[in-house]
């Protein structure tokens, strides 16, 4: 071992935008998110399609994956017991980041 790791040095690209959540739910599991993990979220990163992000849609949290086809709007889950969430014009979607990074504990 050369030298201790940092992890703000590995895993923080943007300090001032960038924050931390705690897992709750699996509907993410299939992409390796489960319940307890820590998402490391960047708000300076732009959501493209197929990022995962955290959102909030009609004033409730939920982390999914960030769809945009043929004009629509996806939230996607990874787990098939959660049906994908189109969101309407009537909806209120904010990104709140997309996911850098998922810290889970050795299972």
């Amino acid at each position: 071992m050369e030298r201790s790791l940092d992890l703000n040095e590995e895993l923080i690209r943007n300090p001032a935008s960038t924050f931390f959540v705690r897992v709750k739910g699996d509907s993410m599991r299939d992409a390796g998110i489960h319940t307890g993990d820590i998402l490391v979220v960047d708000r300076s990163l732009t959501p493209t399609d197929r990022k995962i992000v955290v959102a909030m849609i009609d004033g409730e949290f939920t982390v999914k994956r960030f769809r945009s086809t043929d004009g629509k709007v996806f939230l996607e889950a990874a787990n098939e017991k959660f049906p994908k969430i189109e969101v309407s014009g009537d909806q209120e979607l904010v990104v709140w980041g997309v996911v850098a990074f998922v810290i889970h504990q050795a299972r």
